[in-house]
């Protein structure tokens, strides 16, 4: 899958700087890389993605992230959110919306799915790390 996610980015002009199979892997890259929007798929085989999203946060804190998960349900939006990431994307829905969520992401707003607003505004209040403000924009 991330071969083809990776090759659907670039070829819509998103440089893919680097990828990481586990969560030490990628504490090591983002120290080196700082990319400006980190990827992070929920279902890392060493920590859970909320777990991640935090050390991310404090690892490379003007580093923006966007969640992209099997899950769908709303605790998993919600602790995403708590945790930092400013989007959410379901693995479910087309490329496209992942690379929409990626540049609305880039800007500094939020991407979330619809009709989750409410709880992620809610969770957003109750951050469990600092971040600046930013507008909501639900996905389709």
């Amino acid at each position: 899958m991330r071969d083809g996610v990776r090759a659907y980015l670039l070829s819509h002009g998103i440089l893919v700087v680097g990828e990481a199979a586990d969560a030490p892997e990628a504490f090591r890259k983002v120290k080196k890389l700082a990319p400006d929007v980190i990827v992070l798929d929920v279902n890392l085989p060493s920590l859970d993605g909320w777990e991640v999203a935090l050390r991310l946060r404090q690892l490379v804190p003007k580093s923006n992230i966007i969640a992209f998960s099997i899950h769908s349900s709303e605790e998993y939006v919600v602790k995403m959110a708590r945790s930092g990431a400013l989007g959410y994307v379901m693995k479910s829905q087309p490329t496209s919306e992942l690379l929409c969520g990626i540049r609305q992401v880039f800007r500094g707003g939020n991407y979330f799915p619809a009709g989750m607003a409410a709880s992620v505004l809610a969770a957003s209040a109750k951050k469990i790390t600092p971040n600046k403000k930013t507008s909501l924009k639900q996905s389709p």
